[in-house]
């Protein structure tokens, strides 16, 4: 979770940044694809995030993924050994089941930075 955090931390927990795309992968595993963009909208990095072992979620279609409100970025915590994020400032999994956009998952691994 070291690693999580310090690239929360390095981005601003995402805020006012891009949720690109989230692609299903196999074995129950699905991938984040985060952009962080200068200040006119030039795409400066891309940070992707692997979530395997899903046990719930909630998916919006990539399609919308653009137009999401980023302003309070995103949460990614861990509670009873399962990793939840979510839309969102939260502290609790209590806030990630509540978004209008999240995924609990057993394991996570950023797997670009």
């Amino acid at each position: 979770m070291e690693e999580i955090n310090a690239l929360l931390s390095k981005h601003n927990h995402f805020k006012y940044e891009q949720i690109r795309s989230i692609e299903n992968l196999p074995d129950n595993a699905k991938l984040v694809t985060l952009v962080i963009q200068d200040e006119d909208g030039n795409e400066t990095d891309v940070v992707k995030v692997e979530f395997s072992d899903i046990t719930a979620s909630r998916i919006l279609e990539n399609s919308v993924l653009p137009l999401i409100d980023m302003s309070d970025g995103v949460t990614i915590i861990e509670e009873h050994n399962l990793y939840g994020f979510a839309l969102g400032r939260g502290t609790a999994m209590l806030h990630v089941h509540n978004a209008p956009l999240y995924i609990v998952a057993g394991g996570i691994k950023v797997v670009q930075g």
